[in-house]
């Protein structure tokens, strides 16, 4: 079974609505504050009063101090200094999913790099229901603080699972009744899958798509058809969420007809 090998760092949060949720949420421990200078608004005043009820201490800084450390206006007048981020396990991740009734939906990410397209695939992948999400230690980007302002908050309630070996990971997810689908340029048409059973969405990085030990491991291979070949692609995130969505959109038109079937295919 891979496992997670190393922990990321103390990290920071920045952005109004990554704070808060992360405030909200209690899973990340929030250990200081810093607010610009005559900041306002209902986030701001939410953030005051998480802070004062939780005793998380903060400071009221000039804007320009915060710049210096998240960039020129990306903070949104809000940073939060947290302990390190922890990683869900994922063999224990495997085991909660396994006994449970509802169909397991996770997402596997082979060498996305760019920590926006992580964080927007995270927001999409809460919103729609996904149990969790799984990436390679090596070849791909980290909850940094850009993939966690990027998540919008669902980096504090979807479970990141941190392994060794993408490919491995799968093959023990398959153990478990799980099916894949990658989406891939050799794929069929992604509307013509049935997403109602255990299955797991395989997402490749930017510009080269899945590794083919990746690709050879799933069990269906998904096409986005497109109006046009000039662009060659869609952008990582853009894709993840339509076919994200069509799985939602499938499990929910089902949902009062009794249980999903076992595959996904």
């Amino acid at each position: 079974m891979p496992q997670n090998t190393e922990q990321p760092q103390d990290e920071i949060i920045y952005g109004r609505n990554a704070v808060l949720e992360a405030l909200k949420s209690g899973r990340i421990p929030v250990r200081r504050l810093n607010i610009a200078r005559n900041s306002h608004g209902p986030v701001v005043e939410e953030i005051f009063e998480r802070a004062r009820a939780l005793h998380i201490p903060f400071d009221i800084l000039d804007r320009t101090a915060l710049d210096r450390v998240a960039g020129d206006g990306r903070h949104q007048g809000v940073l939060a200094y947290t302990a390190a981020r922890e990683f869900a396990e994922f063999d224990e991740l495997l085991d909660r999913l396994e006994h449970r009734e509802e169909p397991a939906l996770l997402v596997f990410l082979d060498g996305i790099q760019d920590p926006h397209n992580l964080g927007a695939i995270m927001r999409t992948a809460y919103s729609v229901g996904a149990d969790g999400i799984v990436f390679e230690q090596r070849r791909s980007a980290s909850l940094t603080a850009s993939a966690v302002k990027a998540a919008a908050g669902a980096a504090d309630y979807l479970p990141a699972c941190r392994v060794t070996n993408l490919r491995q990971a799968m093959e023990a997810a398959k153990k478990s009744g799980m099916w894949f689908t990658g989406l891939a340029l050799d794929g069929d048409d992604f509307k013509g899958f049935d997403y109602r059973g255990p299955c797991g969405l395989v997402i490749g990085g930017e510009g080269k798509g899945l590794r083919p030990t990746v690709s050879e491991a799933c069990d269906f291979r998904a096409l986005i058809p497109m109006a046009t070949e000039v662009i060659g692609s869609l952008n990582a995130s853009v894709a993840a969420g339509i076919v994200l969505y069509e799985v939602f959109r499938q499990r929910s038109a089902t949902a009062a007809a009794g249980p999903p079937s076992a595959a996904s295919g």
